[in-house]
């Protein structure tokens, strides 16, 4: 089973896909938790390229896939291994960010139809103001908030564009505790988890 969770910067994503990994754990499943971009040389230069803000939407998407494809060896893999793989982030995420730079949607969904398949997609929604309040760094400018205004706007959007896959994507209110967080999360997945406790 491959659990995708998504959102914006700041919605508590890398937090919720701990709480669900560390939860499963303790139980009788064998669990992996991914996150990307990934520590690959693609990965490595996504990081550099965000840390400075110099690159092109046609660089960065670029280097999303190749990071991405070398991931989707190793979640396939697992896959294949029996294992339930807790993946913080996905393309789901080149969707909206890449989308709100202006990669066309219809591209994007071309070049991933060969990717794995996610069983469940949580979306964790937040306001960018409330999610930028949030961030260490605290990047917390009108140009960031419209930005991710965007971004959220296309991620409300993801359960239209991504209709084949609609029955499995949940949007949760992660304006709350993260315990809060985590008990809808949990809610949504353990229905679908099938390892003895």
């Amino acid at each position: 089973m491959l659990i995708v969770i998504e959102g914006i910067d700041g919605s508590g994503k890398s937090t919720q896909a701990k709480i669900l990994f560390d939860r499963l754990s303790k139980m009788s499943c064998k669990v992996a938790l991914l996150a990307e971009p990934t520590n690959s040389i693609y990965g490595i230069k996504i990081r550099e390229k965000l840390a400075s803000g110099e690159y092109t939407a046609e660089e960065l998407y670029e280097l999303f896939v190749k990071d991405r494809e070398l991931n989707a060896a190793n979640i396939r893999r697992l896959l294949s291994r029996g294992y339930i793989v807790i993946l913080d982030r996905y393309y789901i995420s080149t969707i909206a960010y890449q989308g709100a730079q202006g990669i066309p949607i219809e591209r994007i969904l071309r070049d991933h139809k060969n990717f794995p398949q996610p069983d469940i997609v949580i979306i964790l929604d937040i306001d960018p103001r409330k999610a930028l309040s949030r961030l260490k760094k605290k990047k917390d400018t009108f140009e960031a908030q419209r930005f991710l205004e965007k971004v959220r706007a296309i991620y409300l959007e993801v359960p239209r564009i991504l209709a084949h896959l609609n029955s499995l994507i949940k949007v949760v209110d992660a304006d709350r505790n993260p315990i809060e967080v985590s008990e809808e999360i949990w809610e949504i997945v353990r229905e679908k988890i099938h390892c003895r406790k």
